[in-house]
C-alpha cells in the first residue's frame, strides 16, 4: 500500500549457529533486549511523523497560496486557515515531545515513557495532518499528480511498526495508573467546608464528608446515612 521503497521480507533460520561473540544478550533476555531498544527506535518512527506532516502541511499551504476560487486563493477563507492553524500546532506539539525523548535517551535516561508518547502522538498527528493537507487539494489530493496520496499511504503504517498505538496506550495508561504521583490532594481530604456560618457568624463544628458522593454534613458524628447516595455512616470521613 505504501512505505513501496522499504523491501520488507520474511526470513527464515533453519540449524544456524550463532558465534559467542556475536550474541547480543544472554539467552533468555533477547526480549528484554529488544524492548530496551524501542527508547531509541520509537523517538524515531516519532520523527518520521513530523517529517511526513510538516511535508504535508507545506504542500497544502502552497496550494492553497495558489489554487484560487471565487476571485481569491483559498487561504484567504477562514476554513483553510484553521485547518492550517491546526496542522502547524499539531505538528509542533509533536516536534517537541519526539525532541524530549530523543534527549533522554541521549542523557542516559529512562526514555521509555516519553519515547512511548512521542512515537504515539506524532504517529497519530501524522495521520490527521496529511488526511487535512488531502482535503485541502479536495480532488487533486486523491490523485497521483500530487504528493499527498502519497504521504497518506505512507504515514498509514507509523501507527502500526515500532508498537502499535494500542501498544502505547497500554504503556501509558500502566504508567498513569500505577507510578504517576498525583500533585492535587484525594477528593476526600479536600477542605471544602465553612469553618464559620456566613449567617451566623458561628463555629460551624465539626465536619464529615462523604467519600462516596462528597456531601458534608456538620455535627459531633456522622449521620447513620447519607442523606444523597445512602450510603451508610462509614462512608463518612472527618474533615481536618
Amino acid at each position: 500500500m505504501g512505505q513501496r521503497c522499504s523491501n520488507t521480507v520474511g526470513l527464515k533460520f533453519d540449524n544456524v549457529r550463532v558465534p559467542k561473540a556475536n550474541v547480543l544478550a544472554p539467552p533468555g533476555k533477547g526480549f528484554v533486549l529488544a524492548m530496551k531498544s524501542f527508547g531509541r527506535t520509537r523517538p524515531i518512527i516519532g520523527a518520521f511523523g513530523v517529517g511526513a506532516a510538516r511535508s504535508a502541511m507545506e504542500f497544502a499551504l502552497d496550494y492553497a497560496n495558489t489554487r484560487k476560487a471565487f476571485g481569491m486563493p483559498i487561504s484567504a477563507f477562514q476554513a483553510i486557515q484553521f485547518k492550517i492553524a491546526e496542522m502547524y500546532q499539531k505538528i509542533e506539539t509533536a516536534r517537541l515531545l519526539t525532541l524530549k525523548a530523543a534527549w533522554e535517551a541521549d542523557q542516559g535516561i529512562d526514555p521509555t515513557l516519553n519515547a512511548s508518547i512521542s512515537k504515539f502522538y506524532a504517529t497519530e498527528v501524522a495521520l490527521e495532518v496529511v488526511s487535512e493537507a488531502l482535503q485541502i487539494f479536495a480532488g487533486y489530493g486523491y490523485t497521483k499528480m500530487y504528493p499527498v496520496e502519497k504521504l497518506l499511504r505512507d504515514v498509514r503504517l507509523l501507527r502500526i511498526y515500532e508498537g502499535t498505538s494500542e501498544v502505547q496506550r497500554v504503556i501509558v495508561s500502566g504508567y498513569v495508573m500505577s507510578q504517576y504521583k498525583p500533585v492535587m490532594p484525594a477528593l476526600e481530604d479536600l477542605p471544602l467546608h465553612r469553618e464559620v456560618d456566613p449567617l451566623g457568624d458561628q463555629p460551624m463544628g465539626t465536619a464529615w464528608r462523604c467519600r462516596i458522593c462528597g456531601y458534608v454534613h456538620y455535627g459531633d458524628d456522622a449521620p447513620d446515612e447519607c442523606p444523597y447516595c445512602f450510603f451508610p455512616q462509614s462512608a463518612f470521613k472527618e474533615v481536618s
